[in-house]
């Protein structure tokens, strides 16, 4: 009987502080659309997909197009003066010309997601900007979000 109400007052208090504080722990694909994952360690939270954009500058630009496929060149400059460790961008409807067909980062069909791979060194703060790139089966660029971002 004292287990089982201990159980429950340790329940109910971190559903308080839960909503108390309105922390949601969070990885690349628990936060709901329109927000974004930022974690430093073992915190993490879900925060507003615009917040995202005063950490990170990311630019994609194509860089050529033939009848069946197209060159996109991405960039992601740190603004934040922190060394970033891992970003994970989403993309819906994500048409790889063939598995190999993307350089500086990784692609996962199953999630739908591009993931700047972890370094030693990180992305570090206003160097020049860390570049991947990719190519896809049409000229089209689908959108792209920004699912995650660990310090």
């Amino acid at each position: 009987m004292k287990l089982t109400v201990f159980g429950l007052f340790l329940i109910f208090s971190l559903l308080f502080i839960n909503y108390t504080y309105s922390i949601e722990l969070c990885g690349p694909r628990s936060c709901k659309n329109g927000s974004f994952c930022v974690s430093l360690y073992t915190s993490a939270v879900c925060r507003p997909e615009a917040q995202a954009y005063t950490i990170i500058q990311v630019n994609i630009t194509n860089e050529g197009a033939w009848p069946d496929s197209a060159q996109f060149k991405g960039t992601i400059t740190n603004i934040c003066g922190v060394r970033i460790k891992k970003i994970v961008l989403g993309v819906q409807k994500f048409a790889m010309l063939k598995s190999s067909a993307i350089w500086n980062a990784r692609y996962s069909k199953e999630f739908e997601e591009i993931t700047i791979p972890d370094f030693a060194d990180g992305i570090l703060p206003i160097e020049e900007p860390y570049t991947f790139g990719f190519i896809l089966k049409n000229s089209n660029l689908p959108p792209i979000t920004i699912k995650s971002i660990r310090f």
